[in-house]
């Protein structure tokens, strides 16, 4: 097997020609991470679920429809910056590990907390909530970008942390 470097494989692919005789050409790109604005808070570290969902609670006040919040932390539990990643409907959103870990990765977390909001005000888990948290477990082991919580925002806040089913997927993962 022979490796070259991207500049041999760039300019193999520029003198390649196809049927009509135009050349081939790959992007060469650059990811990164552009910063759309700041968000004031008050809470110095988020230490607790009750601490985060109140940050979330400031950022999605009077959503009309279920919003997908990626809260991105330090080893010492600072926000490192937080994504809307997923906005829905009245009653569901979908979500994929891609658009979940793409903003942890890029801001270079420690571990990430899901929070969505529930505009009934109910904040009961349901099914597919369960398996979207498992799913995003699954991947952040794979990863190295532990899920720390997924909390859901309605008139309270339910936590998978607090109800102690982060540390049971996370065990069955590991078994």
């Amino acid at each position: 097997m022979h490796f070259f470097s991207l500049r041999c494989v760039l300019y193999r692919l520029q003198i390649m020609e196809n049927k009509t005789g135009e050349n081939y050409f790959i992007p060469l790109v650059k990811v990164s991470m552009i910063k759309e604005k700041e968000l004031p808070y008050t809470i110095k570290e988020i230490d607790s679920s009750e601490k985060a969902a109140e940050l979330a609670r400031q950022i999605l006040k009077g959503a009309d429809r279920e919003y997908m919040l990626i809260l991105s932390i330090s080893c010492a539990c600072k926000p490192v910056a937080v994504e809307i990643a997923a906005i829905g409907t009245l009653n569901g959103l979908m979500i994929q590990p891609r658009e979940v870990f793409k903003h942890a990765i890029l801001s270079n977390a420690a571990g990430i907390v899901l929070i969505h909001n529930h505009p009934s005000g109910k904040c009961t888990a349901s099914k597919e909530d369960e398996d979207v948290t498992k799913r995003m477990i699954r991947a952040g082991e794979i990863l190295g970008i532990p899920i720390e919580d997924h909390i859901i925002i309605g008139d309270e806040y339910f936590s998978f942390r607090e109800e102690g089913l982060i540390a049971k997927w996370q065990a069955e993962e590991n078994e």
